[in-house]
This record gives C-alpha cells, structure tokens and sequence, in this order.
C-alpha cells in the first residue's frame, strides 16, 4: 500500500512497479511475512500503526506472537493475521 485515498480506498504498488488505484480493502491480501524475526505492522485494532517483530507463527489459529517496538515497551502480543501486515519500512531511530 502506497497511499491511502480516503478509509475505503487505498493506491497499492505492484511488485513490478506499477500503481493501481482505487483498490478496496476486500480487493487485498494481507502479507505474512514466513521468518520469526521479520517486521510487520500492526493495520487493525488496539495496536493499529504500531510496528513490531515476529517471534512464533501460530498457522494453525492463523496468528502471530509479535512483540511491539520500543514506543509500546516491548509488549508481546498475539495478533491474528487479518490484524498485521509485513512491513517494509524505514528502521526507526534508537
């Protein structure tokens, strides 16, 4: 996701490059990241915009044991996956 149109609409870059806009949340996959240790970011719920590190896959419930950046103390949380995505971003500074 690229940008944000408005609460219903996002614009999504595609892996080749290109953008598409006007997509619909019902028109999108959220990505889980396969490694303990990759970075997802919190999209739904409680922690929405938090960003934090994989520590076990639960496939099985569909969630992930993530614990939050350093701004939510390190919590650790369980979070099913319609709630994170993986994230891509800039590391934050320490």
């Amino acid at each position: 996701v690229e940008d944000l149109l408005s609460p219903e609409l996002c614009v999504c870059r595609t892996d080749d490059g290109r953008l598409v806009e006007g997509l619909r949340e019902a028109m999108l996959e959220t990505v889980i990241p396969r490694g303990a240790g990759d970075r997802v970011m919190v999209v739904l719920g409680e922690h929405a915009g938090k960003v934090g590190r994989i520590l076990e896959r639960e496939p099985g419930r569909s969630r992930a044991l993530v614990q939050l950046q350093r701004d939510a103390g390190g919590q650790v949380v369980p979070l099913g996956y319609d709630l994170i995505c993986h994230y891509v971003g800039g590391l934050e500074e320490d």
